[in-house]
């Protein structure tokens, strides 16, 4: 066998290895680009309430993988029965799944890992000066559909095509949705309908959350056919904290790909909040973050009988083929001091 066939069968092996274990001690490894830049602890605590004792349950809950930014190491799961690691096909998501019957009214599940984080940030130069239309991927037809809130409305279009019409790079049309973004959006959550990472509501209000920013950010790529995905995830205090603390729900960003280059992030709900940082994120993504998801319209592995997510940061229970309200989770993140 071949080095490059014997690489690509590792995480196939690793997939096996889980789901013959069952609850156990994973260690995953990945090549990385960049330099490490922060290691954390994180906490994954999932507990489901008022449960019907004697009913059978199905629960997800998301983790994170390895890609070129961060590495998943230490993984340990415990709950009230044994777990599989699973993955969806469409956006390559990875969560631990239980399936079992309600033995108590409550259900704690707990999913713990150490992440190294690499620098992420890209050369805009570069990927300005050498993009290839050529070299667009067939495989980023995934990222250049719409979703069930994320998609072109006549004024999405009607702002893709000024915004893009003096720009020939991709680098620089994204860097135009970028900045009208700001200009248009606040962060603001003091309204009703934020967080859903609706389109429509985006633009009309002009207010929300990192959601509802990135929403109107991948809107406006998919009608300048600029592959783009959404991203989602843990959130970690900017500085070194010690001792363990509890994060917050959940932050999302987004990326962009340039065609024969790759995949350029933004955080552009960070640069409302930060305008002296404008510039740093376009472009590039702090250390502070752990990616748990990518995509809208979830459909989970082993697939669920409710409809599809509209993204994937919280635990996902059902029972009696009907979506369980009851689940609830808590992240608690402690920093590991590089040497």
């Amino acid at each position: 066998m071949t080095p490059k066939f014997m690489k690509s069968l590792i995480p196939i092996i690793l997939l096996i290895l889980v789901a013959v274990l069952g609850c156990t001690t994973l260690s995953l490894i990945s090549n990385q680009e960049g330099e490490l830049e922060r290691i954390f602890h994180v906490r994954y605590v999932t507990s489901m309430k008022n449960c019907p004792v004697g009913e059978s349950f199905r629960l997800w809950i998301p983790v994170p993988h390895n890609d070129p930014h961060q590495n998943i190491i230490n993984m340990k799961v415990s709950g009230a029965v044994q777990g599989t690691l699973e993955k969806e096909l469409k956006y390559s998501n990875t969560m631990y799944y239980f399936e079992g019957v309600c033995s108590q009214p409550q259900l704690d599940f707990m999913i713990e890992y150490d992440v190294e984080r690499h620098e992420y940030s890209v050369d805009q130069k570069m990927y300005r000066q050498q993009e290839s239309v050529a070299a667009q991927r067939r495989d980023l037809n995934t990222y250049l559909q719409p979703s069930a809130l994320c998609f072109v409305t006549p004024q999405v279009k009607l702002e893709a095509a000024k915004l893009t019409s003096e720009h020939n790079s991709t680098i620089d049309k994204a860097r135009a949705f970028y900045d009208h973004i700001l200009a248009q959006m606040s962060y603001d959550k003091n309204h009703h309908g934020w967080g859903r990472g609706d389109i429509t509501h985006a633009c009309d209000v002009g207010k929300g959350n990192c959601t509802d920013f990135h929403t109107y950010f991948t809107a406006l790529c998919l009608s300048a056919d600029i592959p783009s995905r959404f991203q989602i995830g843990m959130w970690g205090k900017y500085g070194v904290i010690d001792g363990e603390y509890k994060t917050g729900r959940y932050h999302c960003w987004a990326e962009f790909h340039v065609a024969g280059q790759g995949w350029v992030p933004v955080d552009i709900s960070e640069a409302d909040k930060d305008p002296t940082n404008v510039d740093q994120y376009f472009g590039s993504h702090t250390g502070n973050r752990v990616t748990l998801s990518t995509g809208r319209d979830i459909v989970l592995s082993p697939a669920q009988d409710g409809a599809p997510l509209n993204y994937f940061v919280d635990p996902y229970a059902e029972i009696g083929n009907k979506k369980f309200e009851n689940v609830s989770k808590n992240c608690y993140w402690t920093d590991i001091l590089l040497d």
